[in-house]
């Protein structure tokens, strides 16, 4: 199995300085293992720590297991070839998006929020308008969005990754590389959390349980979230925060399981960048 992004965020510093050049070690982590950048460029890793993951890392590139750049173009690809017959002006209520005419690089484009920012999505390229372009892994997200065209609008009944068919496999892939990182990031800092689940345009249901914070928020226009977070309890044997992500009965429609798991990835990225 390839390493996961959790894997590799414990053996870096985990202090968001930004000398990287990313916003937070979440981030270099992600672009090491989607795109391929080199660990060097973290100054503060554990030698040790940096000899052992790049072994690990040149082993699977030697064995075929990275995703990144032959992966990455076969499947834009083969995404945009499902996307090449669609209307994207019929397409843009179903998915909650705007349309532009001609304006991805004279092309007709859907504008498309993910995660707090915008991107214009034609049927042969993705551009930022909200600063630098982002992962190119994003890309392939944004194209699956298009190409599931969902039409079933969220249903505001919750399920549980490992509940949505064919998920069970996907479960802790998702906990790790979204659940476990929030927890361990917002562990002891509910407030910061708020805050920028807030600006992420969240909103508190109302459903009974007990976790300290439970809010719902959108990362893709028809894809909610519900977050339930408890913080850790210093007072009974240290037990650590805890995270849990719950999706809309209609996920299924908007996007395939791979994705899901990639966007839970963005998203505790996101939220950890945010509070820098």
């Amino acid at each position: 199995m390839a390493m996961q992004i959790i894997q590799l965020l414990k053996k870096l510093p985990r202090t968001n300085c930004g000398e990287c050049d990313y916003a937070t070690c979440m981030a270099f982590a992600t672009h090491v293992l989607r795109e391929g950048e080199e660990l060097g460029r973290c100054p503060h890793m554990d030698a040790a720590a940096r000899v052992e993951m790049t072994a690990v890392l040149d082993g699977e590139r030697a064995a075929g297991k990275t995703a990144y750049p032959a992966h990455f173009i076969s499947a834009k690809k083969h995404v945009m070839a499902k996307i090449a017959d669609f209307d994207l002006a019929v397409l843009a209520p179903a998915l909650g998006v705007g349309f532009e005419y001609e304006g991805c690089d004279g092309e007709d484009s859907l504008i498309v929020p993910l995660l707090g920012r915008r991107y214009a999505v034609s049927k042969t390229a993705v551009h930022s308008l909200d600063g630098p372009q982002q992962d190119v892994w994003e890309h392939i997200l944004l194209f699956n969005y298009i190409a599931m065209a969902g039409r079933e609008p969220p249903a505001g009944e919750w399920v549980a990754m490992k509940a949505l068919p064919g998920a069970l496999a996907k479960s802790k892939a998702f906990a790790e590389g979204c659940e476990e990182p929030i927890a361990a990031g917002f562990g002891g800092r509910p407030a910061d959390l708020v805050r920028v689940l807030k600006s992420l345009g969240a909103e508190t249901p109302e459903l009974e349980t007990n976790a300290d914070i439970l809010a719902v928020f959108y990362p893709l226009p028809r894809v909610p979230f519900l977050l339930l977070f408890w913080d850790r309890d210093d007072d009974e044997d240290e037990l650590p925060a805890m995270v849990k992500i719950m999706f809309d009965r209609t996920v299924l429609g908007y996007l395939d399981i791979e994705s899901l798991v990639f966007l839970g990835e963005k998203t505790a990225a996101r939220l950890l960048e945010l509070t820098t």
